[in-house]
């Protein structure tokens, strides 16, 4: 099994590269682990996988589904390192958990080499890109379904162009969605991305997920993966 990555607040600095990524993780109530997964892992010199995934409840009670999905997915990305084919491979593992348990996931691999992300979701709330020009949500309608909806699960997979000097955001619903106001709450993402764009030196993915749930924590679990692509040194 894939040992779990510790709760706290991480940052890796990519070695030769200008990528720094972030997570943090914060299970609902007084528990160190829920349902929702926040990763990161090197494929290469060049590639890193990215995921964000949320199983259905919260807390103590999902944790066991969770790591079965964390481990299957980042297990997954070792071997096929295709996102929308991890997918298929975790809906098969989402379709055996107990019923009435939805899973939902993006899978991403980062080419910084190429500046590309390669991306794929099954029904979670799409990632955020922040300029200094603007943002946007990487969201294409209708979106894919949820894991272990139905037992063949074929997600389309999307690459985009991922600007230098830029923050991507990928983030579960107990972020956006803590007061049961998801539109607000994507307004305070954007705010929070904003804040922590403007300050590199700061963790992105804890200044990202502790500004939107300063004042309301609710009662889900929450996540966030940021990744900062730093602007080109001038020589």
């Amino acid at each position: 099994m894939i040992a779990r990555r510790a709760s706290q607040p991480d940052e890796t600095p990519y070695v030769g590269v200008s990528v720094k990524v972030s997570t943090c993780s914060l299970p609902a109530g007084d528990v160190s682990v829920g349902g929702d997964w926040c990763e990161e892992i090197a494929l290469s010199e060049h590639a890193i996988a990215l995921t964000v995934g949320d199983v259905s409840g919260h807390g103590e009670a999902v944790a066991g589904a969770m790591a079965t999905m964390r481990d299957c997915v980042l297990r997954t990305l070792r071997e096929v390192r295709v996102p929308s084919s991890v997918l298929t491979v975790a809906n098969e593992v989402a379709s055996n958990l107990a019923d009435g348990t939805l899973v939902t996931a993006v899978v991403a691999i980062l080419d910084h080499r190429r500046q590309t992300l390669t991306f794929a979701n099954a029904g979670h709330p799409p990632p955020l890109l922040l300029t200094r020009e603007g943002h946007t949500f990487l969201e294409r309608r209708p979106a894919d379904l949820p894991l272990g909806v139905f037992a063949q699960h074929n997600a389309a997979e999307y690459v985009i162009a991922l600007p230098l000097d830029a923050l991507l955001v990928l983030y579960t619903d107990g972020i956006t969605e803590h007061d049961r106001d998801p539109v607000r709450g994507e307004t305070e993402l954007v705010d929070a991305a904003r804040y922590a764009f403007e300050r590199p030196q700061l963790l992105a993915a804890r200044t990202v997920a502790r500004n939107v749930l300063r004042k309301q924590r609710g009662d889900d679990d929450a996540a966030a993966l940021a990744v900062r692509t730093m602007p080109r040194r001038r020589p």
